[in-house]
């Protein structure tokens, strides 16, 4: 099976989307802004669904509009990167033109 990123599963499509791939056998990271905040119930709920049901489904904190946020995600996800894997992170470009 997969792994995914599921990003906004505190509600809506997010979490209906995270639900569904978490019981259908994917590895799922169930993003949200603040898991240990405002988005605390939510992420409560999902943790007792994977404990119910046995699905692979981890919450992660992840504020889309942040950077740093991103990048701590992925290091979550994926883990640091080791001399050995030939895994290496991307220098982050700073722009100052709009992708919009």
């Amino acid at each position: 099976m997969s792994i995914v990123m599921i990003t906004g599963a505190a509600t809506g499509i997010g979490r209906l989307t995270a639900e569904t791939l978490a019981a259908a056998g994917h590895t799922v990271y169930a993003t949200m802004r603040d898991p240990e905040g405002r988005d605390a119930p939510a992420a409560s709920e999902l943790a007792a669904l994977a404990r119910a049901t046995g699905a692979d489904l981890r919450v992660v904190a992840l504020d889309v509009t942040s950077q740093d946020s991103a990048e701590d995600a992925v290091r979550h996800i994926l883990g640091p990167p080791r001399p050995s894997s030939g895994r290496t992170w991307p220098r982050r470009r700073r722009s100052t033109r709009s992708p919009w």
